[in-house]
């Protein structure tokens, strides 16, 4: 039972790290970015790079600045080439989203030719590989022989959301990021620019994304579809935030998390389901949020197509509620 604790903390730190930027950007700019994964793949691959092209060990700095300002990068470039001039124009959600499958798909194939170019002028495999990473295999902390890897990805991804939280609460920029999301005209009326604040945003949404990346790395192989591999988890958490929820979207981790490591296990021993229904669980866990709970603004739900009166008594609940308040 302990393994698959540990297990399943991995990957809540790995998820909340690939979710939790999916969701800001959504409720930031309203795309729903189906290139998100591939910041998640340069992010793991980076170290890969570096350790393969120089034949050394990454120091752990190296590793997280450099897969943090590439995915960051990415993003950005993304959003100037692609979303910017699609939201100026005032194009539709269903637009912006068919854009973002456009460059999920050119960015994918794009990178699979450089690897292959690089993969000839290194004389080294660099599809299903891993990093050379400079950091040790176990520490003792009061006696007690711990994981150094485990224990790192706990401790950044702890870090990395009370810096985010801070940054959020705290500062300037991140007031401004909420503004927008929460109320794009008050927002601009008070003087905040829409398209500084969207590249900021834009930029820690593929940094984090690229340090979930980087994550990954440190257990798994990595390959050009290691993002891909991912992305229903990390969509399936991200719903569950309702796609504008940074805090349930971390629930939605943890929930997703627990049920690929933990429920599985239990269906297996009990019921003999396969191991390998993992994503089968992942994928049913988003199916039935979107019916019970639909995300706000991804096109209502299913239960508004087929269902009408649902929407008319969730409004009605939703104005109860507001004269309640």
């Amino acid at each position: 039972m302990m393994s698959e604790l540990i297990n399943m903390t991995w990957y809540m730190c790995m998820y909340s790290l690939m979710a939790v930027p999916l969701t800001l950007s959504y409720r930031t700019s309203r795309v729903l970015n189906f290139a998100h994964g591939v910041y998640i793949t340069i992010g793991a691959y980076i170290p890969v790079l570096i350790s393969k092209g120089l034949s050394i060990k990454v120091p752990i700095p190296l590793a997280l600045f450099t897969s943090f300002a590439t995915g960051a990068l990415l993003a950005v470039i993304t959003h100037i080439l692609v979303f910017s001039p699609l939201i100026k124009r005032r194009s539709a959600p269903v637009t912006l989203m068919i854009a973002s499958m456009g460059a999920w798909i050119f960015i994918k194939y794009m990178f699979y030719a450089l690897l292959g170019v690089l993969q000839k002028m290194w004389m080294t495999p660099l599809f299903y590989t891993s990093p050379n990473i400079d950091i040790p295999s176990t520490i003792t902390l009061v006696g007690i022989s711990v994981d150094t890897k485990f224990l790192f990805a706990l401790t950044l991804t702890s870090i990395v959301f009370l810096l985010l939280t801070l940054f959020l609460t705290k500062t300037k920029t991140g007031m401004a990021i909420r503004a927008v999301a929460d109320n794009l005209e008050l927002a601009q009326i008070s003087g905040i620019s829409r398209e500084r604040t969207l590249v900021i945003t834009w930029a820690i949404s593929g940094g984090l994304a690229a340090i979930g990346g980087l994550i990954w790395s440190l257990f798994a192989y990595v390959s050009p579809e290691t993002g891909d591999s991912v992305i229903l988890q990390v969509f399936a958490c991200s719903v569950i935030g309702g796609l504008v929820n940074l805090p349930l979207t971390f629930v939605g981790s943890i929930i997703i998390s627990s049920s690929e490591n933990i429920l599985i296990v239990f269906l297996h021993n009990y019921l003999g389901t396969p191991l390998s229904f993992r994503p089968f669980i992942s994928f049913f866990v988003l199916v039935m949020t979107i019916l019970v709970r639909p995300p706000a603004g991804a096109g209502g739900g299913l239960p508004y197509r087929y269902f009408p009166k649902f929407k008319t008594l969730y409004e009605r609940a939703l104005r109860v509620k507001k004269n309640n308040v």
